[in-house]
């Protein structure tokens, strides 16, 4: 699941640097704000390795179908060449995930009616449920890493992440 923050952080790497081209004030280098970054998607890694237990007891599915799932979810309907290229996956390693859902019953598999060689994926009713279930897991297992930091850190963590969010934000949209 952390891995989709790895996924959103690579992404916003791209973006950060673009933003930083036209912001030409910023006193942070490119490469101190790549470094940072690159840091904490180490640390987030690390954090996942500990966090991977939390889905064992919810699916019987591997780690990447358990990624694959809930990001299609959160995704929504979408075709498979949209979700590699969004996902940064291969479309044959995806393609492989997709079938071992679909055999699961966890996804469906639309073919397009305007262009037939395309398929549209989406997560089916127990895809959801399970889906859902582990959000919900994940969820708290983020809560339970937070509740050991003191009260100042938490709030100090929630404007900064409130303020990373703020900039990538931005970046997508000077970069659209």
């Amino acid at each position: 699941m952390l891995d989709i923050i790895l996924y959103k952080n690579i992404i916003g790497l791209v973006f950060m640097d673009l933003f930083l081209k036209k912001q030409k004030s910023l006193s942070m280098t490119h490469s101190e704000i790549t470094s940072l970054m690159a840091e904490n998607m180490r640390m987030i890694s690390r954090m996942s390795s500990r966090l991977q237990p939390i889905f064992e007891d919810i699916s019987n599915i591997s780690r990447q179908q358990v990624s694959v799932l809930v990001r299609l979810y959160l995704a929504g309907k979408i075709k498979l060449k949209d979700f590699a290229a969004r996902e940064v996956i291969s479309t044959a390693n995806l393609c492989a995930v997709f079938r071992k859902l679909e055999a699961e019953k966890l996804i469906v598999k639309t073919v397009d009616e305007k262009d037939r060689r395309d398929t549209w994926y989406t997560v089916s009713k127990s895809g959801k449920v399970l889906a859902e279930k582990l959000l919900d897991k994940f969820m708290m297992a983020l809560e339970s890493l937070c509740k050991a930091l003191p009260k100042e850190d938490k709030e100090k963590l929630i404007e900064t992440v409130k303020t990373m969010n703020t900039m990538l934000k931005k970046m997508e949209a000077l970069n659209a």
